[in-house]
């Protein structure tokens, strides 16, 4: 049977070029935050650019958009946990169905990022914490601890932690997957001023250091509420970083 990958994030985690290792890789069919589309609208708040009104909009629908794709190749998939969160914690068959991989960024970093883009985001909108209850759950259907990368280590040592997940997944490591053209792949249109350094990025890199975030916390009181609300589940989902 064709295999099922949902990579499972936060915003400003470094999902998207993590996805964009299996666009290169070619024999995966890649979804770029499917869920989304029951979450939001074009007409929604949030920034969106070309809006993909070809996919499904509710919860039932896209996930059997998946899982048809599934009938005709191997299928990645990575979304926000906070898009779908009510559906998802109670729907386990579609859970037990794939490789639920975790990726988390440490928060003041994905926080600030986020910022940049929205900052207007709400709470819930941080991620951490929908993420952490499906990290909860999935663990509770295993029984054993879901796999789990830190983006900051995705940054320094990409092709060591592409490997170690290719090993979990039992897939082979493909060196070609791991550089690519400046360009927008089709599946980020719709989320394209989101992923600007994705687009214009050819690999995977640790960036140049930046500013102490306490400086921006200190403008934006909100932004440091917002950590101190979900650095406790990232704190918690890190101890178990592969």
């Amino acid at each position: 049977m064709n295999k099922l990958v949902g990579l499972w994030a936060h915003p400003r985690s470094r999902s998207t070029v993590l996805e964009r290792v299996f666009i290169e890789r070619g024999d995966f069919e890649v979804f770029h935050e499917p869920f989304a589309h029951m979450a939001f609208s074009a007409e929604s708040a949030i920034p969106s650019d070309e809006w993909d009104y070809s996919l499904p909009t509710t919860y039932q629908g896209i996930k059997q958009h998946l899982l048809t794709a599934r009938e005709r190749s191997h299928v990645f998939h990575k979304d926000m946990c906070y898009h779908c969160l009510d559906n998802l914690k109670v729907d386990l068959e579609f859970l037990a169905q794939q490789d639920n991989i975790f990726l988390i960024r440490e928060p003041a970093s994905s926080i600030i990022s986020h910022h940049r883009v929205h900052p207007d985001m709400p709470l819930q909108a941080i991620g951490h914490k929908a993420l952490y209850e499906i990290f909860c759950v999935v663990t509770k259907l295993t029984g054993k601890i879901p796999y789990v990368i830190n983006a900051d280590d995705l940054a320094r040592e990409p092709e060591r932690v592409i490997g170690k997940l290719c090993d979990y997944l039992g897939i082979e490591f493909l060196p070609h997957a791991m550089s690519w053209r400046r360009e927008c792949p089709p599946q980020w249109k719709t989320w394209r001023s989101w992923h600007v350094a994705a687009e214009n990025s050819e690999r995977i890199i640790s960036p140049d250091p930046q500013p102490s975030d306490m400086g921006v916390f200190e403008q934006f009181p909100k932004l440091r509420h917002l950590y101190e609300y979900h650095r406790t589940f990232y704190a918690r989902m890190n101890q178990f970083c592969q």
